[in-house]
């Protein structure tokens, strides 16, 4: 069928087997002939070339694993004069069609295949196999519909299968009727849990409905649409970069920079962004941005326009570090091909080679990265140009055999002597990238961006390895060499002590900011980390650290918190790099920024602020206004025809306030108007700002002179004062670009409207912005940011109605940039660029649905990304200012109470979560109704308060009821029904009813790796529940087998720093302890309660656990004093947690109490444990096992205490019970049956002894094996033992 070709394969482990379990589902077909033949369909379309080598070693497999009979491949579209892919009729029906395809050829997006599928789908079983990962699914022309699909019989052909709307994705019914939905399709992503729920649906078994993403070919292709124009390359590639993670688009920036071969291609995504996958490099095919070169699939070429636009938006540091790796592959016989390494070195470098069909695609390259990065680079960018001028168009295409790999020709000796003299070498000036360059079709500039590391050579002297954010240089920097040269000073001194913040203070416009990015520009040399963080909010703070962490060599886990305190503890300890710089700009309140400075370290930190409070806490430097000379020196920058007194009258008209000044020298760059004209302006603008309330306090000069230009702005060019109005309610941080290139659900004005609609005029209104330094637009992040003076100037000249319909410009272009998707991390960017607009704009005020959802989904974003305190600040705002005026029973008042009390309890706040979720449930109840779905989810948020409070037989009750009227309501397969079914496992295991749980979690577990496959977080979870199960029910040595699988799996699937991962090691801490593997179970303990703490403070209930395990191990091993401070630490933590009488806090209480008694103080052990019976007694009952265990340690307490006979009675009732609840045969039991054994002999009951000592000791042996060291321990007649309680997670 096809060739191997260059890429690797991208087939999932695990895949021969789920392919064996399809066979073996296909072989269970009764009553007529099996289906065992498979046809194998290749999509042949112009974007598969990529993935010849995953479909060649899929045909491959399934010959390999033996399950089918016989195997043909074909290809789709077939040739032109023929049917594409005819398949033989003969026995269709018993031939499974597979059909691969990456949905993104042409075929599919006209549905001209679509006939085809629908008789294949009517002959036999077919089921497309989509290549890429279901979340870019609706990037290609692979349409799908989530439905609920159930088979009639093993092998039934598609049209057979009967289907039933699921609730999610498009509407199915909206089909038109000619699209008729009765050839349901399944559409799998090529990984084993995908192919195993299709198995369960193919083979046998009881029919049950399968949640499956489906399509309905048509019968007929429709009519073509009317063509619609094609984007700009620049609207292209903002869309791109809006769609994908940002380690694909910078994937894409480094490839612009080089010839696009397979070999290239996978040399810098194997050594640059080695965590990417092939499926990333399909981003690029799927998205338009790149085309395969002249009909084959090892060289490609980007669609016009595109790698300009590219080389525009990304990082210079990313296009070094490319053209680094791929000089260094070649070396120094490649450099009569690649000559820009030694370019922007300013070294010496090769003649240009004769355009060829080999050197045609590298000065192509070479001439788009020269001109991206301007300045000095344009001289021999221009040579490029000509020489590719003037040579016929086919030289410059590739030659195919050229870039399978990297190997070059070496070089000639008449090569080695062509280069260049020393004096013809480019040299890079920092400040040049900044600049503009015009020559034909204008490129877009990068600006500058201090390289990183470069590959093979280590760091350069005059670079920093990690260059962060920083903002581009300002040109026109003038003046400040006396604040430069103290700071510089200061931070020397700081090296030789702890870190102590230094702070940029003074009012707002006398350049604190600008002054710390030239400070960063003129001394980057010195450090190895320079970092910038936004600092007015500290969700932004927490985004910028975990963007840092992945920089300096350290993971990224799933919450923040974790991932902000390893990058701190890093930059304290100095490792991997000791030199580095932290930049706080616009740090407002010192409490609320502290907490992310490193605690002391090798490093600086420095503070831009206007808030006089970090005084206190920082060692300030006062930026105050400029000196007169300094303000006469930039008005002349930009206007050298102002004469030295017009400056002067400038300035003092002014106050010498940089921003004031920039702005005025702008205006007359712009506009040429004579100085006394401008200073008439100026008098009559500052007249109008005395006769209202001003803004910013004394910001007169700045205000009017911004009027001055506002009102030219205005006049000019509507639309772009109108889209600065609309900015002027976000947040003075960077706005993307791409929020203008979305239309919003509903209209602003007209003429913005009109320019959102028209790229090019879009962009005419953002340089129109530009040309007065109304706002600066950073090429580098494709980004539009404004200083709030700027935005205080415009709001204070609009009009009540202005401002509440700029205002809704605002929130509707911020809803047009929700992705609507906040439990994806994909997504997760995208909400954290847009969390600070959503805030300072008061979206939570806005009256618009489509707003509050955002609002909502910004709070479940900061939720899930851990960001606690700025999800409660939100979730609060919301709440409050939605029961005032929606009311208290309006859906979206009560969707975010719910949100905000699962919030709260995820914090500790129990009291407030109770109060909130009660309120809530109530309010469901008056308005909805106590059968509907969401009163059902209320109902399971008050269930989690009851089993804070330790009221577990309410809780279960509760958790009970919703589970029955969830499947009574919407079935017993749906996820809410099992999400439902998973948390009545939780309430079971909390009243010890361990054996119900088992068999309602295996259930559980079953139904979800049917619905979500095997390695869905969900699945993980009912799976962990069922292990603590098997672990509870004295099977031992299978719970460990199965935690340390899990641990695996939950390691390799999220990470070590994910939550639930550090939950399985937290678990499997006892699981090896409950197993006799005590010496790698107290390793496991000390690790994973150090992690905890660490990363989540000791009064997270995780770290609490963690802690009482640890006590436990410590007791094992002999440090019987440490064990009682942390059991005691502990015990009183679980008390001020959860109140005295909580049966974790008994549980804590009772593990503490075999301390004492082990240390002599048995009397003491003897009152805690007959407090905790009648505690664990009244609250969880007399046979509850932790009440059973209890027991058992009272009797020890009074046979320490010389009171055997007590004992006897005592441990003769807790083996009867135990024997009911468990069996006779469960460790438990038979822990408590040996201890009865010493109470016998004690009272002269020796016969009785022995024969219960005896049985006992057999049946260990026989349930825990001869290497359990209870077992051992049971031998000694003389060993009590001891029991411990390990409270069940609420």
């Amino acid at each position: 069928m096809t060739r191997p070709g260059p890429f690797p394969a991208a087939l999932p482990p695990g895949l021969p087997e789920a392919l064996r379990r399809i066979g073996t589902a296909l072989g269970t077909t009764v009553g007529r002939a099996a289906v065992r033949d498979v046809a194998v369909v290749a999509d042949a379309g112009p974007t598969m070339g990529i993935w010849h080598r995953t479909v060649h070693e899929f045909a491959t497999t399934l010959h390999r694993c033996g399950a089918f009979g016989r195997i043909t491949t074909h290809r789709l579209p077939y040739g032109h004069s023929a049917d594409p892919a005819t398949l033989p009729r003969h026995r269709a029906g018993t031939r499974l069609t597979l059909l691969l395809t990456d949905g993104a050829g042409p075929r599919w997006r006209t549905h001209e295949v679509e006939p085809l599928l629908r008789r294949w789908g009517q002959s036999g079983p077919l089921a497309l196999i989509h290549l890429l990962p279901h979340p870019v699914w609706h990037t290609t022309g692979l349409r799908g519909w989530q439905v609920l699909l159930r088979s009639p019989a093993p092998g039934a052909a598609n049209h057979r299968m009967r289907w039933r709307p699921r609730g999610l994705g498009p509407d199915v019914q909206g089909l038109p009727p000619a699209h008729r939905p009765d050839v349901a399709v399944p559409v799998l992503e090529l990984a084993p849990r995908w192919l195993d729920a299709w198995s369960g649906l193919l083979g046998g078994g009881p029919p049950s409905w399968l949640p499956m993403t489906v399509m309905f070919p048509r019968a007929r292709v429709p009519a073509a649409p009317a063509a619609e124009p094609d984007p700009t390359p620049a609207a292209r590639v903002a869309r791109f970069q809006s769609s994908v993670p940002r380690s694909v688009f910078t994937l894409a920036t480094m490839l612009s920079a080089i010839p696009l071969g397979a070999g290239l291609i996978e040399e810098v995504r194997g050594a640059l962004l080695p965590g990417t996958s092939l499926t990333d490099v399909a981003h690029l095919l799927v998205h338009g941005l790149v085309r395969p070169a002249d009909g084959g699939h090892t060289t490609f070429a980007f669609a016009p326009g595109i790698r300009e636009e590219l080389l525009a938006t990304g990082r210079r540091t990313d296009v070094v570090r490319v053209v680094e790796l791929i000089g260094d592959r070649r070396g120094s016989g490649g450099e009569h091909l690649w000559r820009l390494p030694r370019l922007l070195r300013g070294a010496a470098v090769h003649r240009l080679p004769p355009v060829d069909a080999e050197s045609g695609p590298w000065l192509m390259a070479e001439s788009a990265v020269l001109h991206a990065l301007s300045g000095p680079f344009l001289k021999p960018a221009r040579e490029v140009d000509e020489a590719l001028a003037a040579a016929p168009a086919d030289r410059t295409r590739p030659q195919h055999a050229q870039h399978h790999g990297t190997a070059t020709t070496p070089a000639t000796p008449a090569a080695l002597t062509a280069l260049t003299a020393p004096s013809d070498a480019v040299v890079r000036l920092p400040g040049d990238a900044d600049r503009r360059t015009d020559q034909g079709k204008r490129r877009p500039v990068m600006p500058q961006q201090a390289p990183a590391s470069t590959v093979g050579n280590g760091r350069t002297r005059s670079t920093p390895t990690i260059w962060g954010n920083i903002p581009p240089r300002n040109p026109n920097f003038t003046g400040r060499e006396e604040l430069l040269d103290k700071l510089h000073q200061r931070l020397l001194r700081e090296k030789a002590t702890a870190v102590l913040p230094h702070t940029l203070h003074g009012m707002g416009g006398v350049g604190k900011s600008l002054l710390a990015v030239e400070y960063l520009y003129r001394r980057m040399a010195e450090y190895d980390v320079v970092w910038w963080i936004s600092a007015e909010r500290t969700a932004q703070i927490s985004l910028s650290l975990v963007e840092l962490a992945p920089r300096l060599g350290l993971p990224t886990g799933s919450d923040v918190s974790s991932t902000v305190a390893s990058v701190l503890e890093a930059l304290r300890i100095g490792v991997p790099h000791a030199n580095w710089i932290l930049v706080f700009d616009n740090a407002e309140s010192p409490e609320s920024v502290r907490q992310f400075f490193p605690a002391g370290g090798p490093g600086n930190i420095l503070v831009t602020s206007r808030n006089p409070q970090w005084a206190s806490v920082a060692r300030p430097l006062e930026v105050d206004v400029f000196m007169r000379e300094e303000s006469k020196q930039l008005l002349r920058i930009r206007g050298p025809e102002i004469s030295d007194a017009e400056a002067d009258r400038l300035a003092e008209a002014l106050g010498d306030l940089p921003l004031a000044i920039e702005q005025a020298a702008a205006w007359h760059a712009e506009t040429g108007m004579p100085v006394d004209e401008y200073l008439r302006l100026l008098d009559e603008k500052r007249v109008d700002l005395l006769r209202g309330t001003a803004p910013l306090g004394n910001q007169h000069p700045v205000i009017a002179a911004w009027n001055i230009s506002l009102d030219r702005l205005e006049a000019k060019s509507p639309a772009a004062y109108q889209l600065l109005q609309v900015c002027s309610f976000y947040a003075p941080e960077p706005i993307a670009r791409t929020m203008f290139m979305r239309m919003p659900p509903s209209p602003i004005t007209p003429e913005l409207d009109a320019a959102l609609e028209d790229p090019i005029r879009l962009g005419q209104a953002i340089r129109d912005i530009g040309r007065y330094s109304l706002a600066r637009f950073d090429h580098r992040t494709n980004s539009l940011q404004m200083h709030r003076l700027v935005q205080a100037a415009l709001q204070f000249r609009m009009t009540e109605a202005d401002r509440a319909t700029m205002r809704h410009g605002a929130h509707m272009l911020l809803v047009a940039s929700d992705p609507n998707d906040p439990s994806n991390a994909l997504r997760w960017d995208r909400y954290g660029a847009l969390y600070p607009h959503v805030v300072v704009s008061r979206a939570v005020q806005s009256d618009e649905t489509w707003v509050r959802r955002l609002v909502v989904n910004e709070v479940k974003y900061l939720l899930r990304w851990g960001d606690y305190e700025s999800c409660l600040e939100l979730a609060l705002s919301a709440y409050e200012n939605w029961s005032r005026r929606l009311g208290e029973e309006h859906s979206q008042t009560l969707q975010i109470a719910r949100w905000l009390g699962f919030l709260q309890f995820s914090m500790g706040r129990y009291k407030e979560a109770a109060e909130l979720n009660a309120t809530t449930l109530e309010a469901y109840l008056r308005s909805l109704g106590p059968q509907h779905q969401d009163t059902f989810d209320a109902l399971g948020n008050v269930a989690i308060d009851h089993r804070v409070r330790g009221a577990f037989a309410e809780a279960l009750q509760l958790s009970d009821s919703v589970h029955q009227q969830y499947v009574q309501l919407i079935g017993p397969d749906d996820p809410e029904t099992l999400r439902a079914a998973h948390n009545l496992g939780v309430s079971l295991r909390l009243v010890g009813q361990f054996r119900r749980a088992y068999e309602l979690d295996k259930q559980t577990r079953h139904n979800r790796i049917q619905a979500f496959g095997q390695d869905h977080i969900d699945s993980l979870r009912t799976w962990l529940g069922m292990i603590v199960d098997l672990r509870e029910l004295g099977d031992y040595d299978t719970a460990l087998t199965y935690h340390r699988e899990i641990t695996e799996q939950a390691t390799t699937l999220l990470g070590d720093s994910n939550p639930f991962t550090l939950s399985c090691v937290r678990l499997l801490a006892v699981a090896l302890r409950k197993a006799g593997e005590h010496e790698e179970a107290g390793a496991t303990a000390e690790h994973i309660r150090s992690e905890l703490v660490r990363r989540y403070g000791d009064q997270n209930p995780e770290s609490m656990a963690a802690t009482l395990e640890l006590t436990i191990h410590l007791r094992h091993r002999g440090s019987l004093d440490e064990a009682l401070r942390l059991g005691t630490e502990i015990c009183r933590r679980y008390e001020d947690t959860y109140g005295r009488h909580h049966p974790h806090a008994v549980s804590a209480a009772v593990n503490l109490a075999i301390t004492y008694r082990l240390l002599g103080d048995a009397a003491a052990a003897q009152y805690m444990d007959a407090v905790a019976l009648d505690r664990l007694t009244e609250m969880l009952g007399a046979t509850h096992p932790s009440t059973l265990v209890c027991r058992t340690n009272l009797a020890s307490d009074h046979y320490a205490l010389g009171d055997p006979a007590v004992a006897l009675d005592l441990d003769t009732e807790t083996v009867r019970r135990s024997r009911e609840v468990f069996d006779a045969d469960h460790p438990s039991t038979l822990a408590c049956a040996a201890n009865l054994a010493m109470d016998l002999r004690a009272v002269g009951r020796v016969e009785e002894a022995e024969a219960l000592h005896g049985d006992t000791h057999s049946r260990l042996l026989r349930t825990l094996g001869s290497g359990h060291p209870a077992v051992g321990q049971a031998f000694d007649r003389d060993h009590r033992a001891d029991c411990d309680i390990d409270p069940m997670p609420l």
